[in-house]
């Protein structure tokens, strides 16, 4: 019988018991971990690029405004690798944490494109910075998840593995016929 997503859902949801609340708590707080990690890493990253090579300062928005339209590409680097920095660390967190799989990276990386989207929004840009920070971002979502869920099950394969063969069996693998 082939089952379909929403059919999978309603099932999962027609039967609710304390395991699943404290799953979905555990993403929960694990998706806002990441956003907030995500927040703090992409403010601190652009306060740094910003204090080694400021963006005009001294002058007021308007005229920085007027000044963006003859500024090369390369300037917005900076809001980019802070997107970088910020949405992979987040989404990294993001999944680590919630140990659930990747879609709690890839949620967190919705919401800081959110907030990269609302930051640009105060401050002059170009429209081609607006069309680039879905992609940045979703490519960094993707890629904190994937690295999260990796770091994850590493560590699970060394949880699970033993730790030392005891001698009894090391011996009755090397000669199982010994009787």
């Amino acid at each position: 019988m082939q089952s379909t997503f929403m059919s999978r859902f309603q099932d999962w949801l027609g039967e609710w018991n304390d395991g699943k609340t404290r799953q979905l708590l555990v993403v929960l707080l694990a998706v806002l971990l990441g956003l907030l990690i995500g927040m703090v890493t992409y403010t601190i990253a652009k306060a740094v690029f910003y204090a080694i090579a400021p963006r005009y300062p001294d002058i007021d928005f308007s005229a920085q405004s007027e000044l963006l339209k003859t500024d090369p590409i390369g300037s917005f680097w900076v809001i980019a690798v802070s997107w970088a920095f910020g949405t992979t660390a987040g989404a990294y967190c993001a999944v680590r944490w919630a140990k659930i799989g990747q879609f709690p990276g890839w949620i967190a990386g919705v919401l800081l494109a959110a907030f990269y989207l609302i930051d640009l929004f105060v401050q002059p840009n170009t429209l081609l910075i607006f069309l680039v920070c879905p992609v940045i971002v979703g490519l960094c979502a993707w890629g904190g998840g994937w690295l999260g869920m990796y770091v994850n099950v590493q560590k699970s394969y060394k949880a699970d593995a033993p730790l030392a063969e005891p001698a009894s069996v090391a011996a009755a693998v090397e000669d199982p016929i010994s009787e």
